[in-house]
Parts: structure tokens; sequence; C-alpha cells
């Protein structure tokens, strides 16, 4: 079967091509995808060559198909899949391409296909209530539900969030959910009101406001736990300068750069530093059911749903004002079977 879909030939540059998918096999489901999620920090890296060294040897990691979350609908399931039918909702993490020379490097799973084969260990469903878009984003719920098991926060503490893209406002939830009170901070006035309207207890604007006001007002010592998003290497001093002595950083974005520590400093404050990585898969049954009961808060975070013929303007949004959007939406309801 051919699609279409997303894909990087090179760095810098978006096409929607023209691809095909394999026939599911025993154990594999066919799905329609209505809409894939972009994860704007993670796939902006990406493109510009810039995640893990992608633009030292070109060939090795490129053509490749960005995106590893996406949701749609059942159209075939494989002889040995027997707990899904044919028109179930489900969100999974891409496909692959019967193309020999594409490659799937690190978050390059081709999550933005209008159709998409995948195991089914692959795939969760979710109720026919859950909006699809929302459920594309999944995996930005399941980083930041994973940085804050990782990092252990737990309840009654004061959790700082720096940083309100969509892991930033996963992150305060997760952490709210976890029994914290979360102080949520950005400079972007519009992030700063979705997160005071979804996110955190306390929003607060970076353009205007003091941050490190807002935490000794209610922690003198120091918040129990800082959480940074932004994705900037030199935010460590500011996050250990946040914390009590023996609190905790987690270093929860992606970090092109590398990040310089005092040592002298960070040894007499005693933190415990943790670098969250992917996801947590096995709980994407939990996070199905949060998304049914109203627990979590992704729809209202979504600014744009975008045609998926129009990637490029999608991508060059995402390259040059990041700011004007948060979650961000393919919609791939026109792709049509080929």
């Amino acid at each position: 079967m051919k699609t279409h879909a997303v894909v990087f030939p090179e760095p810098k540059r978006v096409e929607v091509r023209e691809m095909e998918v394999p026939d599911p096999g025993p154990d594999d489901v066919a799905i329609r995808t209505v809409y894939s999620g972009i994860s704007q920090g993670t796939e902006r890296w990406a493109l510009t060559g810039r995640y893990g060294h992608f633009d030292v040897d070109f060939s090795t990691y490129y053509p490749c198909s960005p995106g590893y979350q996406a949701a749609g609908v059942v159209e075939a399931l494989g002889s040995e899949v027997t707990d899904l039918e044919v028109g179930d909702h489900v969100f999974t993490l891409g496909t692959r391409f019967l193309a020999p020379e594409h490659k799937y490097p690190g978050p390059c799973q081709a999550s933005h296909a209008g159709h998409l084969v995948a195991s089914r260990s692959n795939i969760t469903k979710v109720r026919a209530t859950v909006d699809l878009a929302a459920a594309s984003l999944y995996h930005m719920a399941g980083v930041s539900r994973h940085g804050v098991r990782l990092t252990k926060v737990q309840p009654s503490e004061l959790v700082v969030v720096i940083g309100l893209g969509m892991i930033g406002q996963m992150s305060a939830q997760a952490a709210r959910r976890a029994g914290a009170r979360v102080i949520a901070t950005d400079l972007v006035p519009l992030r700063v009101q979705l997160a005071a309207a979804h996110s955190a207890d306390r929003a607060v604007d970076a353009s205007s406001e003091s941050l490190e006001a807002a935490v000794l007002e209610e922690a003198p010592d120091g918040a129990d736990v800082v959480i940074d998003t932004t994705g900037n290497s030199r935010m460590f001093e500011r996050c250990l300068g946040l914390i009590r002595n023996e609190g905790r950083i987690a270093m929860q974005g992606y970090y092109p750069d590398p990040i310089s520590i005092d040592f002298h400093r960070t040894h007499l404050k005693r933190p415990t530093v943790t670098f969250p990585c992917g996801w947590d898969d096995e709980f994407n049954d939990e996070l199905a059911d949060d998304m049914a009961a109203g627990r979590i808060a992704i729809e209202p975070l979504i600014t744009h749903r975008i045609p998926f013929r129009e990637a490029t303007a999608a991508y060059e949004l995402v390259l040059t004002h990041p700011e004007r959007s948060l979650g961000m939406v393919l919609d791939w309801s026109e792709a049509g079977r080929q």
C-alpha cells in the first residue's frame, strides 16, 4: 500500500513523499492515521542535523522520516491479533517503509504518514471519546511522566518547571499528578497563560516576573525539584540556584550543546541530577485511561492542526517562530488510500 509521508531527505529539507508500507504480518496492525504529533524540540534538532550529531555523516541518518507519535483508526489486523477490532481508536510509535535506503535513527520513527503498519506491542487502544489529536501527542506526556518518575517527585514537594512547551506543560501536569505543588515559567505569555489554566499551580511570566522571588516566597530554602525543559545547556547553574540543599534537578530537555558544571558549587549543594531519556511505554494503558477520564489536559494545549500537505510550512514555523505555537499536529484526514 502506498501512502503520503513526511521525509527529511537531508538536513534542513522537508518533503511530503509517496511511500510504500508493507502488508501487516501476523502480529501487526494496519492503521489509518488521523493525526500525528510533532515533537517540536526533538524534531527541530533532527531536521537541522543537531540531534545526536546527525550532521557529522549525512548518509548514516538521511533520508529519514521524523516523528514518534500518531493516532488513528484500525483498518486491518494480522492473524494473531485477537484483542483489537477494525474501527478501534489507537495510538502508536510509527511505521516502516518498503524502502531499503530509508533510515530510522533515534526519534525518526516515521509517525508522520497517512497509513501505519505497526506491531501490536507498540499500539495502545484509546476510547472513542478521546480526541485523536490529543492522543497523537501521547509521547509528550510519556516523556514527561518518565522524567517525573525518574526524579522521584513526591507528594507535597515544591517543583519548579522551566520552559512551557509541550514537555514542560506535561511535566508540570505529571508532577501535580504525583501530588507536588508546581511553579512553572516561560518567556512566552501564551504558554504561561495555558500553564496557569491547565498545568501548574502558579505560572510565572519570566518576561516581567522573577522566578527566584516566586520560589523564595513559597520555599525560603529553595525548591525540592527543578525540571528544566528548555534544551539550553547554560541552564544548569540557574537550576542549581533554585533548589534547596540536597534537592533534585531533572535535565528534561534535549541539549545539543555540552553542559558545563561548576563542580565546587554543585558539590557543596549535594544535588541529585537526573537525565531522563525517552518514555515508559509500559504505562501507556494508564495514560490512555487518564485521557479518557480527563485527568490530563492535552487538547486545550493544541494551537495548530495543520493539513499534512503543509508539512513544510509547519516545520518552517517550528524552526523560525517556535513561540507562536504550543501543541502541533498534522491532520491526515485527506490522505486517502492509494
